[in-house]
């Protein structure tokens, strides 16, 4: 229940929300990623919505620590503690919101420069 609760309240967060469409799932620029990431619950959209954005960031996240941990890349956020999905899709809700003209570039940049933003490495 505590999940659902805290799943209601990520997508109900203010921001630059945008009606889900099913256009939106093909994830081409970010701006699909805010509109699934900033569902409503009475959007009729908002179950799929919500899983297809925990889940890619999910997918963003792992992909991220499976490259540093094969030192393929070197970290690009160094949060001090374990994010959880809801924490990174409020993070890049505000990135998003600060960033309007990022609205066209491709959603994982997008992901990745908030993360960067919020918990840069070496710091």
């Amino acid at each position: 229940m505590r999940n659902a609760l805290a799943a209601g309240a990520v997508c109900a967060l203010p921001s630059a929300a945008l009606a889900a469409d099913i256009s939106n799932f093909d994830m081409a620029t970010t701006r699909d990623l805010v509109a699934l990431c900033s569902c409503r619950p009475d959007d009729p959209l908002y179950a799929e919505a919500l899983q297809f954005c925990y889940g890619y960031m999910a997918g963003v996240a792992q992909l991220h620590r499976s490259l540093v941990r094969a030192d393929d890349i070197k970290p690009l956020a160094c949060p001090r503690y374990e994010v959880t999905r809801e924490a990174l899709v409020r993070v890049f809700l505000d990135w998003a919101r600060a960033n309007p003209g990022a609205m066209d570039e491709l959603p994982a940049e997008s992901v990745k420069r908030a993360a960067v933003d919020v918990w840069p490495c070496g710091s």
